[in-house]
């Protein structure tokens, strides 16, 4: 894996990020299911990748086309399907960063509620999964066992999970588990962002709701995702002077930083 491969598929991914974020633009329909470029970006890649694109060209009979295959190269895959395990540790490590952590008392009064109703959520999801699993998956499918904890690690846990857990399924000999949890992450990103839309304009319309109490239009600009020159508002504020070290370095010093001392930690237990 050469450093000119690793860039080339930085460059790509780029291009199918930018791609997303164009079709969004152009494409009402999403627009009204708020559906973010990313995901649609990752439809784009996979339309044009081995799964899609090759299959439906072997398909018809080219399978020694150069498009039996897609049109990115297996070398790029190979770079993209590692990129989740690493980029899990920017955002983990970067969470807090910045934050005033509040005191225990104010932490457990905020989020109690919230913990016990995620806790709810994720071990009867853990139930659910591991009771079909175990009845009906494993015995007449051959599936592997642990595929019973695929659903509360893709949708309880989302995206974050499922790539930090790479790692673990392979210990496990569960090869296949980070990329099945993946894809249920984004099925449950999917569906929850089009469920919730209709949801919520149903209930706003039943008079249901306490926060929003009547229908707004949304701007063609506000469903395209583009924010107006004069709603701009600053993203942050300089804290060194660019003569001694740009923001972006040290910020990026900073996760890094965080990341080592997380190593170090985990190494230590």
């Amino acid at each position: 894996m050469s450093p000119e491969l690793i860039a080339v598929s930085f460059l790509i991914l780029g291009l199918v990020l930018l791609s997303g974020k164009w079709i969004r633009v152009i494409s009402t329909p999403l627009q009204k299911l708020f559906l973010p470029s990313s995901i649609i970006g990752g439809f784009v890649a996979l339309f044009l990748g081995p799964e899609v694109l090759g299959n439906i060209v072997t398909w018809l009979g080219f399978g020694n086309s150069f498009l039996s295959k897609g049109i990115f190269p297996l070398e790029v895959l190979e770079v993209w399907s590692v990129l989740p395990g690493l980029f899990i540790n920017i955002i983990f490590a970067s969470l807090f960063l910045g934050k005033k952590l509040p005191s225990i008392q104010k932490i457990w009064r905020i989020a109690g509620p919230q913990i016990a109703h995620g806790q709810t959520i994720a071990w009867g999801q853990y139930v659910f999964g591991i009771l079909v699993t175990m009845l009906i998956l494993t015995p007449f499918f051959a599936l592997d066992p642990m595929a019973g904890a695929l659903i509360e690690i893709g949708f309880e846990g989302g995206h974050g999970t499922a790539a930090g857990m790479a790692g673990t399924f392979e210990e496990l000999g569960f090869y296949g588990g980070s990329d099945l949890a993946l894809g249920l992450a984004t099925i449950g990103l999917i569906f929850g962002v089009i469920l919730g839309i209709i949801l919520m304009n149903y209930a706003v319309k039943r008079g249901k709701t306490e926060i929003i109490t009547n229908e707004r239009e949304i701007s063609l600009k506000e469903q395209a995702g583009i924010v107006e020159f004069d709603n701009r508002v600053s993203a942050g504020k300089l804290t060194t002077r660019t003569e001694s070290i740009e923001p972006l370095s040290l910020h990026f010093a900073y996760v890094g930083v965080a990341i080592g001392i997380g190593y170090v930690i985990q190494q230590a237990l």
